[in-house]
């Protein structure tokens, strides 16, 4: 990969990779968002006394900011458009997490599981906590739970709108989100510089952080019919292998891959008090190499740099806040049809199976006539049948 590499006011000499190729000529972007530096292509290290090398890392774009000031330290292509793979699922996240409580059920319809990709393995009719759900979003980046999650607002097309609109409110310019699991869909995308703005917004959540650095969970199993049968559940395990692997002072935060973004990352650790978040783009390494690099690079020189390449802007209003989730009349029960798997129908149109069942009018008269044909056999049969056969039968059951 061609990248260039640039260092803002060194006050001493700073070594270059020997992967760096000379600096960009294309010109900045003045309102470029967090700085006019981010809008150009190549790789930037922010300047200061002391600062090393960066090490060599083979994503097409990633950015390393202090978490706690929001100062990019280094960055590549912060603002380069790409898809997010799953690591969208923190937009999701923010997105709902400030509208529900996380103690509220939800009943899972046969739609919420029609999903590619990763799953929890959800069974329809049952009921699972928003808590479930979410640890099933951030642990195995569960796609059927992120439907789950979208629908229990409303609907997923209602929820992409309120992503959108939160990609806003955190000044994430590059992003547009289609659905809420990250899986390739046209036009859905975003870029390292907007994750690292997910990534910071989201461990000032509680709850967020919560899931984000959780390693293992227990998942309910199919709910019983009986409610007087326990119900039993499995384990479930976070994608971060750095965070499995015991990353000192590893705090989340988010896994991704499809096909067309690759390997995508959020990733957090603190160390002493001091927060290093990166984000990655396109990796070609397995996740864990690079990031355990990058985060390590930032520890060491956080404090030697002065000037940064540029700063993580904060949200433009406070978050949103808690809804009531929508009437449970509104959920559908019924097997949606082929149309509806693929978009939000109205969950209160009967499927076709529903109405194939509904009697026609020549079943209905097919009905009525062996009816009526039945009857007026009977009694031809009760006249024809004379008084001893009427005795025999009263008397038998007399005795």
């Amino acid at each position: 990969m061609v990248a260039s590499l640039t260092v803002f006011a060194c006050m001493a000499p700073l070594a270059v990779p020997s992967f760096a190729a000379p600096p960009s000529t294309q010109p900045p972007t003045p309102s470029t968002i967090g700085g006019a530096a981010l809008g150009r292509s190549g790789t930037f290290v922010g300047g200061g006394n002391g600062v090393t090398a960066l090490p060599k890392v083979t994503m097409e774009s990633f950015v390393v900011a202090d978490a706690n000031s929001g100062a990019i330290l280094a960055a590549r292509n912060a603002h380069k458009r790409r898809p997010p793979a799953s690591t969208l699922k923190t937009l999701t996240a923010l997105t709902i997490l400030p509208r529900v409580r996380v103690d509220e059920k939800y009943q899972v319809i046969p739609a919420d599981t029609f999903v590619e990709g990763s799953r929890v393995g959800l069974f329809p009719g049952s009921h699972y906590t928003l808590d479930n759900l979410f640890y099933a979003l951030f642990l195995p980046s569960a796609n059927d739970a992120a439907n789950a999650i979208a629908r229990s607002r409303g609907s997923i097309k209602g929820t992409v709108r309120l992503m959108n609109e939160e990609a806003q409110r955190l000044q994430a310019f590059d992003t547009t989100a289609k659905n809420p699991s990250g899986l390739d869909a046209k036009g859905q995308l975003s870029s390292a510089y907007d994750l690292a703005l997910f990534g910071r917004e989201g461990l000032k959540n509680p709850d967020f952080a919560r899931y984000a650095r959780t390693v293992r969970a227990r998942f309910p199993d199919k709910e019983p019919k009986n409610p007087k049968v326990k119900r039993s559940s499995y384990q479930i395990y976070t994608e971060n292998r750095l965070m499995a692997a015991g990353y000192k002072g590893m705090i989340g935060i988010k896994t991704g891959y499809t096909t067309k973004a690759q390997r995508t990352f959020i990733g957090a650790a603190e160390r002493n008090g001091r927060r290093i978040l990166i984000t990655m783009m396109a990796n070609q390494e397995p996740t864990k190499v690079d990031a355990k690099l990058l985060l390590d690079w930032g520890f060491v020189n956080a404090a030697r740099i002065s000037t940064p390449v540029g700063q993580l802007v904060d949200p433009t209003g406070p978050a949103p806040t808690y809804t009531p989730p929508p009437s449970p009349t509104a959920q559908p029960l019924a097997t949606p049809t082929t149309a509806s798997r693929a978009t939000d129908s109205n969950p209160q149109t009967p499927s076709a199976a529903s109405q194939s069942r509904r009697t026609s009018p020549a079943q209905l008269f097919v009905l009525v006539f062996g009816i009526a044909f039945a009857g007026f056999l009977a009694l031809i049969g009760y006249f024809s049948g004379g008084t001893n056969s009427r005795q025999r039968t009263e008397g038998g059951s007399g005795r």
